[in-house]
């Protein structure tokens, strides 16, 4: 297992890419052709932090784009051998658009899938704003905030969540914004369990 630290702001992972990795910097390289503003946030980031735990799903948030943008997308994906159950991808732009997420995965795969969503509020958008570059494996992808991603997880609270905050805060508490994350649990009305989360 190699190393992982936060190096000059980018989440540097140094072990070879899994799955889930492969998927995340293969659509990143695709939104990337669109110069889509993306950013892969929730169960994903633990995981490639090195949390050992399953996942089904690695979440992503772009930012909005317009019908046109969102057929050719589809398009490029079906290309590229992706697939999804509301198939045709062509009905990208209303599922995004009613704030449902679209699920993706390469032809002949259920898991992993990506579930992508429009960014909406606040906190979307200061993910897409303040996204963190992971490398793993010579290739780069954005990532949620750390400070946020910890922040929001001890928000969502369930076992998992909480689970997911102690690895990341034990992980980089060393590298972290302690202004940035107080702003953040204080935001989210989490500040009783930031409080825990540091005495863990």
């Amino acid at each position: 297992m190699g190393g992982i630290e936060l190096r000059n702001g980018t989440l540097v992972v140094e072990r070879e890419p899994n799955r889930l990795d492969e998927l995340a910097i293969e659509f990143s390289g695709i939104l990337g052709e669109f110069d889509i503003d993306h950013v892969y946030i929730a169960g994903y980031v633990s995981i490639l932090a090195g949390r050992a735990r399953s996942t089904e799903d690695v979440d992503v948030l772009i930012e909005r784009i317009d019908e046109e943008v969102a057929e050719e997308l589809a398009a490029t994906l079906d290309e590229e051998g992706f697939w999804g159950p509301a198939m045709p991808l062509a009905s990208i732009y209303e599922t995004l658009e009613d704030g449902d997420h679209i699920w993706a995965a390469p032809k002949d795969q259920v898991t992993p899938h990506l579930e992508v969503k429009f960014a909406r509020d606040e906190f979307d958008h200061a993910s897409l704003e303040r996204a963190v570059t992971a490398r793993i494996g010579g290739k780069t992808i954005p990532i949620g905030p750390l400070e946020l991603q910890i922040a929001y997880k001890l928000y969502l609270g369930a076992r998992k969540d909480v689970e997911d905050a102690v690895h990341l805060y034990t992980l980089f508490e060393e590298s972290l914004s302690v202004s940035r994350l107080e702003a953040w649990t204080t935001r989210l009305d989490v500040e009783a369990e930031y409080e825990r989360l540091k005495r863990a």
